[in-house]
């Protein structure tokens, strides 16, 4: 088991430097956003974001979890069979032709579009151009799923590395050069996109093949068709609070909203390059005898280090905002308000984490049907707290609804999973390390609220991050100090 733990932290690790590094450029981004954007034009790249996130899902139409599910892997990553070609093609060509066709109604429709966007007064042209984000993001979906399968984490998270790269200097270069605003942005999305799928022609060129096995591609979509509903619901759970407060707050709190959501990003990114590592994981070892041990197992090691991250981050938090940057501060200190909606963000992104861990029994036993039903209730659920939420507490509102959805789609796919897959997870763990970091951050807001001086935050809340190792250490999770920190990430033997 200890071996397979060491595959699962070789291949997060490689995901995870690359994704480390391309997510902190793009969290620069932020920044330079609440520096060199003013708030209609932030809330309006928040807003297009977010509404790409929805329009994505059309796009791929459930092909990425179908090719996973039917592609044959033995492991071996330069195995271009017959089976590998033919997966390929039927999930490129199909999602090929969905992505033009849904990018050419956008197009149609641009001039109607504007009309529904409050935050900005945007050019039907604009939209026009922002319609070919998704057509280049679902172009480069099936190749890189497919160095994911075969196990090439390396190129996979260079080539990552290198599309964020190229956004991220280009966003710099248009708003603090250019100053080309919300154009600038779109611009840098458009020419970063075209270069990701420019570098993976070769591999299109050797897989693809344009005769379609029509038997297949029907068991393709009827694979991938169910999990739409699902993954509908959880572009919801995760973006439907930025489109509900485009429409019933003003720009302003949508923008203040934004730049501290963004700020939650270290847990985001950990629960990202666990999910790629995960899913080829799961499907590699889900016939091991000691599979249901495993995956226990590595949710409780997901806790321990979700857990230490967001209390780090939130006592971290107050000092990175005041450091020095162009423009001005990190970030500009007209969001430094919104700063506590930062935990309550970061322990949603946890719950998430947890989501996905479940999730691997329902596409081991190929009962995907199920995922709709609880993605769809948190997703309801989300919509109908952020409406009520929003108008009452601003962005502590859409913080929280956000939060609750995530916590009601854990716990309803955790009952399901009872009954499809069930393991006996360390929930007496799991509880235990949840109450003592929310007890932690309690104290310390306690103290926040009658210490200012940042030299006496700073030891307070160094006292408070020893305090809560020695709990955990002397509660029982001894051995699990040993196994991450010291033999998984100090002694790590490929």
């Amino acid at each position: 088991m200890n071996s397979k733990l060491k595959r699962l932290t070789k291949e997060t690790s490689v995901y995870g430097i690359s994704m480390v590094f391309g997510r902190f450029l793009n969290f620069l981004l932020t920044p330079f956003y609440s520096n060199y954007l003013n708030k209609n034009e932030l809330s309006f790249i928040i807003y297009v974001y977010s509404a790409i996130a929805f329009i994505n899902i059309f796009y791929s139409f459930g092909m990425e979890s179908a090719f996973f599910r039917f592609i044959k892997n033995d492991n071996n990553v330069n195995d271009d069979s017959e089976n590998q070609s033919l997966v390929f093609s039927n999930a490129y060509i199909s999602i090929l032709i969905l992505s033009l066709i849904n990018s050419l109604v956008l197009i149609a429709f641009s001039y109607k579009i504007p009309g529904f966007i409050q935050s900005y007064q945007a050019s039907p042209l604009l939209i026009q151009v922002i319609a070919l984000i998704p057509v280049l993001d679902a172009l480069v979906l099936i190749p890189f799923a497919y160095l994911r399968i075969t196990r090439n984490a390396f190129k996979f998270a260079i080539l990552r590395f290198i599309a964020i790269f190229i956004n991220v200097i280009l966003n710099i270069l248009f708003l603090t050069y250019f100053k080309l605003g919300v154009w600038g942005v779109i611009y840098a999305q458009i020419i970063s996109s075209t270069i990701a799928l420019t570098i993976f022609i070769p591999q299109i060129i050797r897989l693809l093949r344009l005769n379609i096995n029509f038997g297949l591609l029907k068991q393709m979509f009827m694979f991938g068709l169910p999990t739409l509903p699902a993954s509908f619901s959880a572009i919801i759970l995760q973006v439907a609070d930025r489109q509900i407060m485009e429409y019933i707050s003003t720009p302003k709190i949508l923008a203040n909203y934004g730049v501290n959501y963004r700020l939650a990003i270290p847990m985001m990114v950990f629960v990202s390059i666990f999910e790629y590592a995960w899913k080829p994981f799961y499907l590699n070892h889900y016939k091991d005898s000691d599979a249901k041990e495993l995956f226990s197992k590595v949710l409780t090691y997901f806790t321990i280090i979700s857990m230490f991250l967001i209390v780090f981050w939130t006592f971290s938090l107050e000092f990175i905002v005041q450091l020095p940057f162009l423009g001005g501060k990190f970030i500009n200190p007209d969001y430094w308000s919104g700063l506590g909606i930062v935990p309550i963000v970061m322990f949603g992104y946890y719950f998430n984490g947890v989501f996905t861990n479940l999730n691997a029994g329902f596409l081991i036993e190929k009962q995907t049907k199920y995922l709709p039903i609880a993605v769809g209730i948190g997703a309801i659920v989300n919509i109908f707290l952020n409406i009520w939420l929003i108008p009452i507490y601003d962005i502590y509102g859409g913080a929280w609804a956000t939060f609750l959805a995530y916590l009601t789609t854990t716990t309803i796919i955790y009952f399901y999973s009872r009954k499809v897959y069930p393991i006996n997870y360390q929930w007496t763990k799991i509880f235990i390390l949840l109450g003592f970091s929310m007890l932690i951050i309690g104290i310390e807001r306690i103290f926040s609220k009658h210490y200012t001086d940042l030299l006496d935050l700073f030891l307070i809340r160094l006292v408070l991050l020893i305090f809560l190792t020695v709990l955990l250490y002397f509660s029982g999770f001894k051995k699990y100090f040993d196994i991450i920190f010291l033999k998984k990430f100090l002694n790590f033997k490929r």
